[in-house]
């Protein structure tokens, strides 16, 4: 173990969420959250008050970022995406994030 280096943290990725507030505060108290240099936060809390549009604008900032590996979404939330949003049910090639996982 003493041998072993760290990992560089310019390097490592993250883990993106959208999802209602208590599965976002539950990876927060995980230590899944992440807040960079210009104070982007690396999860979006779906409420009744949140539009389709803040949602999809959210994915499509995700996925289009290089530091983050996983997003994890919230079923309601994505078939709230795959329903309103023709452009992103066929989307699954351009996607540069490694897994989208769901929520069940």
């Amino acid at each position: 173990m003493a041998g072993k280096s760290q990992v560089p943290s310019n390097n490592s990725a993250i883990i993106a969420m959208i999802a209602d507030e208590d599965t976002v505060t539950g990876f927060l108290l995980a230590g899944v959250g992440n807040v960079d240099l210009r104070r982007k936060t690396n999860y979006l809390i779906v409420d009744s008050k949140t539009t389709v549009k803040a949602i999809e604008e959210t994915f499509k900032e995700f996925t289009a970022k290089e530091d983050i590996a996983i997003v994890l979404i919230s079923q309601y939330c994505y078939s709230m995406l795959m329903d309103s949003s023709s452009e992103l049910s066929h989307m699954k090639g351009g996607i540069k994030c490694s897994l989208i996982s769901l929520v069940l």
